[in-house]
């Protein structure tokens, strides 16, 4: 069979295509399902969280979770490792300590991209920077 330079250029194409469609599904699997611990939101640990930050990623397209006080939710797009995240609604009580709740916030309103290794995942901004350290909740 001998092949010309269109046609090995051509199945190059296509086995990054399908290759990148592969990766970015599997991407998306990993972060669906399940809870997320948030462990740290824009350089702030969670220990001292009220109640233990969680953020879940569903398969039709919506998060939520708590930021150590209150309740958040809202949609999300995921395309290869691009996250969008809706402004995210929530409940507005007061706790004795908004430290984490502020941090956690934030960094929702600025996430730009997730990565996952393993059980973690990093949420970075759309400077690269890390705003939210996850781990996933067994």
């Amino acid at each position: 069979m001998k092949l010309n330079l269109t046609s090995i250029l051509t199945l190059a194409l296509t086995a990054t295509t399908v290759t990148a469609c592969h990766t970015s599904q599997h991407l998306a699997n990993s972060v669906r399902g399940g809870e997320w611990h948030i462990v740290e939101a824009n350089g702030t640990s969670t220990l001292t969280a009220e109640k233990q930050p969680v953020i879940a990623f569903d398969a039709d397209g919506k998060y939520h979770g708590n930021a150590s006080v209150n309740q958040f939710f809202g949609n999300y797009t995921l395309k290869g490792s691009r996250l969008t995240l809706s402004e995210a609604g929530m409940t507005r009580m007061l706790g004795p300590n908004m430290e984490v709740e502020d941090a956690i916030v934030k960094a929702l309103g600025s996430a730009a991209e997730i990565r996952v290794a393993g059980d973690s995942a990093f949420i970075r901004n759309a400077s690269g920077e890390t705003v939210m350290k996850l781990l996933r909740s067994k």
